[in-house]
């Protein structure tokens, strides 16, 4: 089988437009990819990582009439975006393009993230798998690694894990997957919650990963909360996550940038005591634990 690909590029300003055109002509899905080489910022829970401009791509069963499909952005666009490019892929080469992006990745000490057919390492204490057609985040970018890596030298055992802006679950599993006795995935997009419930059922952990939407999280006394959102959602979030922790629980924050560092230390100051940030190219990790 086959399936028809129409993509164009748009700024950030009109990228969501472009989605939500694309799903209204019937795409099976739409993926959103920058364009260059520059920075794409984490979201906050709910929102789309987006860089200053982007390419969108609809996936439509192979059957669809491109140029009708051509037609109709144009139609509801304009001028305000790229000229929408279509083109055939074959299930082959769908498979293979996901393989290529997919992770095979040890975090920390035999924590593996891996192709959900790849065979398992000698010596892993832990595997998370991967399935191509599943929205799942790979560990891939940097701030993902980053709180992996975190997660990977913790001491999770029996103990209670929240993942505040789960996305696709990733972090969450895999706290479950290390030993934590109940994980609180929080996201405020529904689309993330399902996907946070299908990966972790895949994985085997759906049991102890209990997924809520943000406005519905019970007040929970979290011995680690990891968060990988954008820098001023981490902002405005801090007397949340300081409530959420108990007195010398630990905090794992992602998604910041070298210049926001800084003024995010000074926001969690009071209540934590923090470490040195850990770094993976132009990104941050703040970590520390709550004072009593």
């Amino acid at each position: 089988m086959s399936w028809l690909q129409v993509s164009l590029a748009a700024d950030a300003a009109r990228a969501e437009a472009v989605s939500a055109v694309l799903e209204s002509l019937g795409a099976l899905a739409v993926t959103t990819a920058p364009c260059g080489t520059g920075p794409v910022l984490e979201p906050a829970p709910g929102a789309l990582p987006l860089a200053d401009r982007n390419r969108i791509t609809g996936l439509f069963e192979g059957a669809a009439d491109g140029a009708a499909l051509c037609a109709a952005l144009s139609r509801a666009l304009g001028d305000a975006v790229g000229e929408p490019v279509v083109s055939v892929l074959e299930d082959a080469d769908w498979e293979q393009a996901w393989r290529q992006r997919a992770v095979a990745r040890e975090f920390g000490t035999g924590f593996w993230v891996l192709p959900g057919d790849a065979p398992e390492p000698a010596g892993a204490r832990a595997v998370l798998r991967l399935e191509p057609g599943l929205a799942f985040g790979t560990g891939g970018h940097p701030t993902t690694a980053l709180c992996l890596d975190w997660l990977a030298g913790q001491d999770l055992a029996g103990r209670t894990v929240i993942d505040y802006g789960c996305g696709s679950g990733i972090l969450a599993i895999a706290a479950a997957l290390l030993g934590a006795r109940a994980v609180h995935a929080v996201d405020h997009d529904p689309q993330a919650l399902a996907a946070t419930r299908d990966n972790a059922a895949r994985n085997g952990v759906a049991s102890c990963v209990r997924v809520a939407h943000a406005s519905q999280l019970a007040d929970v006394e979290a011995d680690v909360l990891v968060a990988n959102i954008l820098a001023n959602a981490l902002h405005d979030l801090a007397p949340r996550f300081t409530a959420l922790v108990r007195a010398g629980g630990e905090l794992a924050l992602s998604g910041i940038l070298d210049e926001q560092a800084q003024a995010l230390a000074q926001r969690y100051h009071d209540a934590f005591a923090l470490a040195m940030p850990r770094r993976d190219r132009d990104w941050l990790l703040l970590c520390g634990r709550r004072r009593d």
